[in-house]
């Protein structure tokens, strides 16, 4: 029992230790002109401050309240519409429903993916296009 314990502290120690080292904070601010849902929420129209620790994958999306929705993230390296450079959400347009789907920080910090939610994949199902339309928001550094 102690052998396993110990085992169980040295690694939650080196978890603690490895954190601050490898962690990258992917953080970008947006005007969105329309509602939209992440994380099973539906966002209004806004300004947003976007925020990640890449080695935890998720991330916070903060409206002018100062509300904060997290959403589950993984790390998505494609450079989507643009130079690559700029920053800028992506969104999966179905009908009048927007979805997040990536958020792009420029090649220094990459870009997380927002994978579906049930909601979305039922709205993708029963939706008329073959594809979601896919809609680009500028964002800021």
């Amino acid at each position: 029992m102690k052998k396993v314990l110990g085992c169980l502290s040295m690694a939650a120690l080196a978890v603690v230790m490895a954190a601050p080292v490898s962690a990258q904070t992917l953080t970008v601010t947006a005007s969105v002109p329309f509602d939209f849902v992440v994380g099973g929420r539906t966002m209004p129209a806004g300004d947003y401050m976007v925020n990640t620790i890449t080695i935890f994958g998720v991330l916070e999306i903060q409206d002018a309240s100062q509300a904060v929705t997290p959403a589950l993230t993984r790390a998505d390296a494609s450079y989507g519409p643009g130079n690559g450079d700029s920053a800028y959400l992506t969104f999966r347009r179905y009908g009048g429903d927007y979805y997040l789907a990536n958020v792009w920080a420029g090649p220094a910090v990459g870009g997380r993916s927002i994978p579906m939610s049930r909601s979305e994949k039922e709205r993708a199902k029963s939706a008329s296009l073959g594809k979601p339309e896919v809609v680009t928001v500028l964002a800021r550094r």
